[in-house]
């Protein structure tokens, strides 16, 4: 699992940086909008993966085949929430597309990101299943290798094609490397695994309060480019993608890691409660601080390796380490709340953060001055609310041995 994180986080540096050196400034934020709108759609289905874990390993099918246990074929009802979403994109994109990805080409860039959302669905399926059956050597690989795949085709752009439209492409088309295993055999992905004790309709509904609270989440993990395209003017979208760049590269390793790991946190607080929360949490603030120290001395000369007419001051780029610090603790009590199953508290969270966030944007200031404060404000209310959420939840049940007994 070591190696799948490095691997994803390796990756999706080198497509920012592949993309920042061979695209416009104008052009790249315009690829960097796509990019946070579809990891915004794959951090969504991610809520797939993450019920499947939860539903496989509270089943029991942790240590077996799963195929003969009763109830609901999990590859099965994700395929189906999939195209459910799916669909509901594409019937409402000509509301928001042009808004989104600009006047010209929207459609395209909608279809692009349609496909992309299809073929995810099944890599969160399947992702979930090996985590819930703890084959963490298909888990890895189907985590490790997506990425690499990405960079591959995104090099191969770079060197033929050099557009926009071929740089999404490579990151949309991704997602389907299921379907080389799925050809190959090998590894065995548990397509006939069940989620013992629920019905379709009781494992949908679960993935779709879990797909709810991981779309609050995703807005604020990887949709940041969607929030300042809609509350910037064209004028400041345009010489954005410094800013929105800084933004990626500061969380990335800090997010990356523990997006591979979420699910690994989800089967240990399903186990242990809230206190297997320690030591994520120890080496997000410790690797907080050693990358706020980095970001503030040498992050504007790295930033200029990327592409010499990008500028961001030390000062902000530590500002950004410090939020990225922030928004994984939000990370981290959301997963918790969703192990718990307290799915409504994990949405509420995130959906006060990520208001929080745009209010500020909306506000008045330049553009940096915006997202500095809008990072810095919005994850730590996010937090409270889930910490807040679990102390009532865990004051409402009552036990049978709390119970006064008849004299």
């Amino acid at each position: 699992m070591v190696g799948a994180a490095v691997a994803y986080g390796i990756c999706g540096y080198l497509v920012l940086v592949i993309a920042a050196r061979t695209l416009s400034t104008a052009d790249n934020s315009h690829f960097l909008i796509f990019w946070g709108a579809l990891f915004t759609c794959f951090g969504t289905l991610n809520g797939i993966a993450s019920e499947a874990t939860r539903a496989v390993r509270a089943g029991g099918s942790g240590t077996a085949d799963g195929s003969a246990a009763p109830g609901a074929s999990v590859v099965r009802v994700a395929l189906l929430l999939g195209a459910a979403l799916a669909a509901a994109v594409a019937l409402t994109a000509p509301a928001w597309s042009r808004a989104v990805f600009g006047d010209e080409d929207a459609f395209p860039w909608s279809a692009l990101l349609v496909t992309g959302l299809l073929l995810f669905t099944v890599h969160a399926g399947v992702v979930g299943i090996a985590a819930g059956r703890g084959r963490w050597a298909t888990y890895s690989l189907l985590l490790g290798a997506e990425p690499l795949v990405r960079l591959a085709l995104v090099v191969a752009v770079s060197l033929t094609a050099r557009h926009t439209w071929g740089f999404a492409a490579a990151a949309a088309l991704a997602a389907g490397f299921w379907l080389v295993l799925a050809v190959v055999g090998r590894p065995e992905l548990g397509w006939r695994t069940r989620a013992a004790g629920l019905d379709a309709r009781g494992l949908a509904g679960r993935m779709a309060s879990a797909c709810a609270a991981a779309a609050a989440s995703a807005v604020l993990l990887v949709g940041f480019p969607v929030l300042v395209r809609i509350s910037s003017s064209d004028a400041e979208v345009a010489t954005a993608a410094p800013l929105v760049l800084a933004v990626s590269l500061c969380r990335a390793p800090l997010l990356v890691p523990l997006g591979i790991y979420q699910n690994v946190v989800i089967t240990h607080v399903i186990v242990r409660g809230l206190g297997a929360l320690k030591v994520p949490a120890g080496l997000v603030g410790a690797g907080t601080v050693v990358g706020f120290a980095g970001a503030w001395l040498i992050g504007p000369w790295c930033l200029r390796l990327v592409n010499p007419e990008y500028d961001v001051s030390g000062a902000t780029l530590a500002l950004l380490v410090l939020s990225a610090g922030l928004v994984c603790l939000l990370s981290l009590t959301g997963a918790a709340c969703l192990a718990l199953d307290h799915h409504h508290v994990s949405v509420a969270g995130w959906l006060v953060a990520t208001l929080a966030i745009l209010s500020v944007l909306l506000g008045p200031g330049d553009l940096t001055s915006r997202t500095v404060v809008a990072l810095l404000a919005g994850p730590p209310l996010g937090v409270a609310v889930h910490l807040a959420g679990l102390r009532l939840a865990g004051r409402s049940v009552v036990r049978v041995s709390d119970r006064p007994t008849s004299p």
